[in-house]
C-alpha cells in the first residue's frame, strides 16, 4: 500500500491555520469567483505565518505598457547597495485566476533579503479578465521592460531569469518559450510546482487526501483562461520541441496534483539537452513554500 505522509514541519505549520482552512470544500465547477475568493482567503491566512518583513529591501512601483493604452502594475525589489548583476522576473501564484502583488510583497522582500538578487514582480492580468496567451505575454512584457531598464538598474541583460510558482510557474515557463522563439536570451527558468498542462488529470486515491490543489480547481482555472485551442505558449506541456530553452530549475512536492506534469516537463527538457535541476520534495503538498522560509529550500535565485 502506498505510504504517503505529510512532512512533520508542514503538519505543524498547518495546525496553526484556522480549522476552516483545511476543511473547505471545492468551489463549484467553473465558478471562478468562488475559486478566486478561496485562493485569496488562503493567501491571507498563509501570509500570517510568514517571517517578519526584512529590513534593507527597497521597493519601486513601476508601470509596464503592454499596448492598447493598457499598463501593468509591477514592483521592483532590490537590496540596498547590492549589485549582483543577475535579476528575476517573478510571476505570482494563484491558479491563473487569483493572487495579487500585495499577497506576494513580503515573499519578494524575503527572497531579495536572503539572496541579494533583485526581483521584478509582475501584476499580470489573471483569468477570466485575461485570456489565452495574454497572461504569458504579460509576464514576457516584464522581461522586455527589465531589458530596457537594465542599465539604470545595474542588471546584466544576459543574467535575467523568469520565475514563478503554481499558476505563475506555468507562466514563467511560457515566457521562457516566448523568449526563445523571439530571440531573447533568458538565463534561467525557475519553476516552483508549476501549472503546465491544460489537460487536467485526476490524482490517485492514495494522493487525493493530501491535495491542496484539486483536479476540479485546476479544471476551473484552465477553463477560465481558455481562448480557443491551447498552445505551447499557454500550456507548456504541449511543447513539441524544447531545444534551445533556458536552463531550468524545477521543484514540486510529491503530494501535489501537479507532480506528474512537472516530472514529464522535466523529462522533455532533459531529452532536448536543456540543462536541468529537478527536486521532488517528499511529504509536501502544493504551495508548501508558504509554510517554510522561502530561502530555506535552496538559493536557486543566485545560481546563474
Amino acid at each position: 500500500m502506498t505510504d504517503y505522509r505529510l512532512d512533520d514541519q508542514l503538519a505543524q505549520a498547518l495546525a496553526q491555520l484556522p480549522p476552516e482552512f483545511l476543511s473547505m470544500p471545492d468551489p463549484p465547477a467553473n465558478d471562478v469567483r468562488a475559486l478566486r475568493d478561496r485562493i485569496n482567503y488562503q493567501y491571507t491566512e498563509m501570509g500570517r505565518l510568514a517571517p517578519p518583513v526584512p529590513a534593507g529591501v527597497d521597493r519601486e512601483d513601476v508601470s509596464i505598457p503592454v499596448g492598447g493604452d493598457v499598463s501593468l502594475e509591477a514592483r521592483w525589489y532590490s537590496k540596498g547597495g547590492a549589485r549582483p548583476g543577475s535579476a528575476v522576473v517573478y510571476a505570482h501564484g494563484g491558479g491563473q485566476v487569483a493572487g495579487t502583488l500585495d499577497h506576494y510583497d513580503r515573499r519578494m522582500r524575503v527572497y531579495v533579503a536572503e539572496t541579494s538578487v533583485p526581483i521584478l514582480s509582475v501584476g499580470y492580468r489573471v483569468a477570466p479578465e485575461g485570456k489565452g496567451q495574454q497572461l504569458s505575454e504579460d509576464v514576457f512584457a516584464g522581461v522586455l521592460w527589465l531589458l530596457e531598464e537594465a542599465d539604470r538598474l545595474a542588471v546584466d541583460p544576459t543574467r535575467i531569469a523568469v520565475m514563478g510558482d503554481s499558476g505563475g510557474g506555468g507562466l514563467a515557463a511560457s515566457a521562457a518559450v516566448l523568449a526563445r522563439d523571439r530571440g531573447i536570451t533568458i538565463a534561467q527558468q525557475i519553476l516552483l510546482y508549476p501549472m503546465l498542462d491544460d489537460r487536467v488529470t485526476v490524482a490517485s486515491s492514495a494522493l487525493d487526501p493530501f491535495l491542496a490543489w484539486t483536479a476540479g480547481m485546476n479544471a476551473t482555472s484552465w477553463n477560465a483562461r481558455a481562448d480557443g485551442p491551447a498552445s505551447e505558449t499557454t500550456s507548456p506541456a504541449r511543447l513539441s520541441d524544447a531545444r534551445g530553452l533556458a536552463a531550468a530549475y524545477i521543484e514540486v512536492g510529491d503530494l501535489d496534483l501537479l507532480r506528474n506534469e512537472s516530472l514529464a516537463y522535466a523529462q522533455k527538457l532533459a531529452a532536448a539537452d536543456v540543462p536541468l535541476e529537478l527536486h521532488v520534495h517528499p511529504g509536501t503538498p502544493h504551495a508548501y513554500r508558504w509554510f517554510v522560509n522561502p530561502g530555506s529550500r535552496g538559493q536557486e535565485v543566485c545560481q546563474w
